[in-house]
């Protein structure tokens, strides 16, 4: 897997998470969704498969992106 310039992330790409620094509201390892939306501090918001509505933190928190493949991954974490 190649690290990602998360500035190339858009509504609609497909996330599996790795991990949350969030011990309340962690949706939990291997969890998916769809990205909503990316605010103007750079929070991507993720509807969750599960239903709830979570936004990743890069730098803090880890994913990693789907792409249409199911053979193509790449990490995602911003610089």
């Amino acid at each position: 897997m190649k690290l990602r310039n998360l500035t190339n992330v858009k509504k609609g790409d497909r996330v599996r998470l790795i991990y949350m620094n969030d011990p309340y509201s962690d949706p939990g390892e291997g969890a998916t969704g769809t990205v909503d939306c990316i605010d103007d501090i750079g929070t991507i918001h993720v509807i969750w498969d599960s239903g709830s509505r979570l936004g990743l933190i890069p730098g803090v928190d880890r994913w990693v992106m789907i792409e249409n493949s199911s053979e193509n991954e790449k990490q995602g974490e911003r610089p």
